[in-house]
């Protein structure tokens, strides 16, 4: 799992520039499936098995990052956030920035250092997105063309995945290469008299864009999506913002975003909690007022669909230090084998 992991964080593949990410993902899985497709939106569509009953899996492979904004006649580059992506996961980062003209050039994001701040300066205030620029060496503004740097090119984190203490690791685009690593890894387990059909979809983190227009394709029996979830073991984050804790196994989420996501249907509930009670799974019951995952959009399309959505522990969510533990994901992979067998039985 580790180093399957290892290579979807430290391939890029920012919100709308999916392409390097999905074709590693789609050789990771055309042995285990009996098709692979990408459709219009760019989604990665894998098909196993067949029968009367189909059970789609979603699993976003974009990642938050940046887009070029504009060049200033000195060679500096001023950014825009594509996604979720805040001045704390910025400033004083290394990126790499994908040029249009298929080649990455590294720069850095900072802003004036603190030895020459005035009194009036606020040294604890972080930029805005606005003020902060990358650098990438360049003597001025014609340099920057000629590395192939355009208006829209694509930044995401230049880091490698990082192995911590106890079974933790920590990378940037755990959310939601975590998801993609479950969708992988299911594929090659699963055997039933059904078909499962794994979407590794696109544009999730700005806006649940990909998997709206492939579950409408796909027309599943029943749907899940698999994400991230917001760990609340760390100082900072209290009891009722996140129960949630990284080593606990697999979520279960109840309600998104005080009901403006997906709240979970009942039978939905019934089989996956069933499922991990039965089988005597590592998981917990998941619910906070913030946040939103694929299955908010997949179970709106056509007359609607029954959708659920579990997540695996993640701290410090959307920044470029994200981390795992890696038990929880073949935790989320176990419990899922599971759900497969006793899906029929209650849809």
């Amino acid at each position: 799992m580790e180093e399957l992991l290892k290579e979807l964080v430290e391939t890029p593949g920012v919100s709308g520039n999916e392409a390097e990410i999905r074709e590693l993902i789609e050789e990771k899985v055309e042995d285990y499936a009996d098709s692979v497709e990408t459709d219009k939106m760019g989604n990665l569509i894998a098909r196993k098995g067949s029968g009367d009953k189909t059970l789609m899996i979603a699993a976003h492979m974009d990642q938050i990052g940046l887009s070029v904004r504009r060049v200033t006649e000195e060679g500096f580059i001023k950014v825009s956030k594509v996604g979720g992506m805040f001045e704390t996961g910025v400033i004083n980062q290394r990126f790499r920035i994908h040029s249009s003209e298929g080649g990455e050039i590294t720069g850095v994001a900072s802003a004036k250092p603190p030895h020459l701040m005035s009194k009036e300066d606020n040294i604890r205030e972080v930029p805005k997105m606005k003020e902060l620029f990358l650098d990438i060496g360049a003597e001025d503004e014609e340099d920057v063309e000629d590395a192939g740097i355009r208006v829209g090119d694509y930044v995401s984190y230049e880091r490698s995945l990082g192995k911590l203490k106890n079974d933790y690791v920590t990378a940037p685009a755990f959310d939601n290469r975590v998801g993609c690593a479950v969708g992988i890894k299911i594929l090659e387990r699963f055997n039933e008299d059904y078909e499962l059909v794994v979407v590794f979809s696109v544009q999730e983190e700005v806006g649940l864009k990909g998997a709206k227009t492939s579950a409408f394709n796909v027309n599943p029996d029943v749907a899940l999506a698999v994400d991230t979830g917001l760990a609340g073991d760390v100082p900072g984050i209290t009891p009722d913002e996140s129960t949630d804790a990284t080593g606990d196994g697999v979520g279960i989420d109840m309600v998104q975003s005080g009901g403006r996501g997906l709240i979970s249907p009942e039978n939905i509930r019934s089989w996956l909690i069933d499922t991990a009670e039965e089988n005597e799974h590592n998981y917990f019951r998941s619910l906070y007022d913030g946040g939103a995952t694929d299955a908010a959009s997949i179970q709106l399309q056509r007359d609607g669909f029954p959708t659920g959505s579990i997540s695996i522990p993640t701290r410090h969510i959307h920044s470029p230090t994200e981390v795992v533990k890696l038990s929880d994901i073949e935790d989320t992979v176990d419990f899922l084998e599971d759900a497969f067998s006793s899906m029929e039985d209650y849809f």
